[in-house]
This record gives C-alpha cells, sequence and structure tokens, in this order.
C-alpha cells in the first residue's frame, strides 16, 4: 500500500467514526422533544396548582366551559407527549395516523379558546377601563400564536420533518402563557410583559438543539421566534391601550349581562359600612355625599354601585361584594367576588 492509500484509508475510516458518532448523538438527541414535553405538563402543574387547591377549598368556581377548556389543553399536551415518544422511537406510522386526531383537536382547542375569552367578558360585564380587556389582549395573542404555528406545522408534516416538529413545540409552548402568568415570577418592571420573557426561555433548549445536531440554528427556529416575539411586542403595545380598550368594549357591550343598578339610602347602606378583614388586608366600605365607595388595604377610594341592599360592586372593575344580615339587621358575614374567586370578609369596625 503506498502512502496516498494509506491516507484516503485513515481519511475514509476517520469520516467512518465521525459519521457513527453523529448518528449515535442524533439518536441521543431524538428523546430532547420527548424531554421538553415532559416538561410543559410539569409547568403547566406548578402554575394552575393554587387554583386546583382554592376550587378544593370552595373559594373558586369555574365555568363548565373553562373545565372543557382545561381538558382539551391537558388533551393536547399529553397527545404531544405521545407524538414525540413515537416519533423518538421509530413508530412514525402510528406517529402520522395520530396527527389528524391532533388536527381535530387543535381546531377543538382553538374554538375553546375563543369562546372562554369571550364568555368571561359577557358574564362579568366589565367597564371600559377593566384589566379584563388586557387579559383579552393577551388571550387573543395566545389564540394567534396557536393557529398560526399549528397550521403552518400542520401544512409541513410531510414535506418537511424537521420544520413540523418544532413548530409544533412552538405551538405547544405557547400555551404555556397562563400557567407561567400564574406562577407569580418577578415582574423585572415590565409590569404585564415579563411573562413574555419567561416564556420565550423555554426557547432557548431549541436553539441548543439545533447547534448540537445541525452545527447552526434550523431557519424554522428563526423564523418561528421572530414572529412570536413580533407578536408579542404587539401584544406589550396593546396593553392598556385606552383606544384597545375602547374597542373591544363597544363590541362586546351588546352582548355582555346588563347591571340594574339602584340607589340605596342611607339607612339602606348604614349597616354594610365599616372595616373588613381578609386575605387581602383590610377592605373599607364608607359612605360620602351620598355616594359609596371601597378601599383596598389602605389605598385610593374607588366609587361603588348598588344592585340590592345587600350587593354592591366596583363601578371601575369587576368586583362585586356580597352581604348577609342577620336578625338584627347587621352584617352577619360578607364576601369580595372577582371572576369566580370568593373572598371571605370578617367586619370588625
Amino acid at each position: 500500500m503506498n502512502k496516498s492509500s494509506g491516507v484516503l484509508v485513515a481519511g475514509n475510516l476517520a469520516a467512518s467514526n465521525e459519521l457513527k458518532r453523529s448518528k449515535t448523538g442524533t439518536r441521543k438527541a431524538r428523546y430532547f422533544f420527548v424531554f421538553m414535553a415532559i416538561l410543559f405538563p410539569v409547568i403547566t402543574f406548578i402554575g394552575f396548582y393554587p387554583s386546583y387547591r382554592d376550587m378544593e377549598a370552595g373559594t373558586l368556581k369555574i365555568h363548565w366551559l373553562t373545565h372543557i377548556h382545561s381538558a382539551v389543553m391537558t388533551s393536547w399536551l399529553l397527545l404531544y407527549l405521545i407524538q414525540t415518544l413515537l416519533a423518538a422511537t421509530g413508530n412514525i406510522k402510528i406517529h402520522r395516523r395520530l396527527g389528524m386526531l391532533a388536527f381535530g383537536l387543535g381546531i377543538l382547542f382553538f374554538i375553546f379558546m375563543g369562546i372562554v375569552s369571550f364568555h368571561i367578558l359577557i358574564v362579568n360585564h366589565p367597564p371600559e377601563g377593566s384589566f379584563l380587556f388586557d387579559l383579552l389582549t393577551l388571550e387573543l395573542f395566545e389564540m394567534l400564536t396557536f393557529g398560526l404555528f399549528f397550521t403552518w406545522g400542520m401544512l409541513l408534516r410531510k414535506k418537511n420533518a424537521g420544520a413540523h416538529k418544532r413548530l409544533i413545540t412552538l405551538v405547544t409552548i405557547t400555551l404555556l402563557f397562563a400557567p407561567i402568568d400564574r406562577m407569580g415570577l418577578p415582574s423585572l418592571g415590565l409590569e404585564g410583559s415579563a411573562t413574555f420573557i419567561y416564556l420565550d426561555i423555554l426557547l432557548i433548549p431549541v436553539f441548543l438543539y439545533d447547534l448540537i445536531t445541525l452545527r447552526r440554528i434550523h431557519k424554522f427556529t428563526w423564523m418561528g421566534t421572530a414572529i412570536l416575539i413580533f407578536l408579542q411586542v404587539i401584544a406589550s403595545n396593546a396593553l392598556g391601550s385606552p383606544s384597545w380598550h375602547k374597542f373591544w368594549f363597544e363590541a362586546t357591550a351588546p352582548l355582555m349581562e346588563k347591571v340594574n343598578e339602584i340607589k340605596l339610602s342611607n339607612e339602606q347602606s348604614l349597616p354594610l359600612l365599616g372595616d373588613y378583614e381578609s386575605a387581602m388586608g383590610k377592605i373599607t366600605i364608607s359612605r360620602e355625599n351620598d355616594t359609596l365607595y371601597v378601599q383596598f388595604d389602605g389605598g385610593e377610594k374607588a366609587e361603588l354601585g348598588a344592585t340590592s341592599e345587600t350587593e354592591l360592586f366596583l363601578k371601575g372593575d369587576v368586583w362585586t361584594f356580597l352581604f348577609t344580615k342577620g336578625p338584627d339587621g347587621n352584617v352577619a358575614g360578607a364576601e369580595a367576588k372577582i371572576i369566580g374567586r370568593t373572598n371571605k370578609m370578617t367586619k370588625v369596625k
């Protein structure tokens, strides 16, 4: 064997060894998406656990529409886990058969996102300045990103497997906005936009996966991330926007349940006045110049309206205050409610 032949054989051997190492690394990397599929339900459980606990305690009541929405989301997370396991273990035929189930489930989830989002507005009849219109902004962002990445990913499922799995992963990441938002993480001085940053942290492993397996960032990882951040910037700018609030208030007002406000006399309102203790701190109900006010833990006073002698509502938001009177006409029990959440109030003064 001459020298050039020896060099060629050595080069081929080195290339073969490198290919084997690459295939081994690729096989191991298959389970990256399985790991992500396990992580997502963990994040969801941590985020929603306080709500489950409050439901058990009876301080939170969830509408049946929200229960269906939660069941569909849980089904999506479970199906995503199954699909990643099937792909990782080479069961592509079963993976593709279940793809039609994922298609139907995705459409169902999108529909229920919209129904639940607008149902909250309709039954709580919020005023124009309510935070519920900011909540709608975030829910519409979630619907838009889910619908976009889901449709894109399903269209490419046969043409581009690499793009498909990255887009479906992006779809599932966008669904984690709500549980991450409920974790009570530091606001970073960004008010309602900090959750976007925590959500985007979940994209970092996808970038690392691309660098390890491809030695570069996949085109659809770049494009998906750019679109996601672009939509996040738009949603962040819409938060607190008076024009945005006005548009959706006028659009949904005809569908909202109407509030029949009545005027309470001094004698009717007198038993309700005073200081109350609650899990939120001190709540003070007062009356000045024939107008009722509420004050949360020494904060600014906010005007109240009344729908009966034992039910008040916050005119600037969606709080309601329910009172139970004893035989002597004094308050025997009270509750402050907001979007299904009940806070007991005990009169102390």
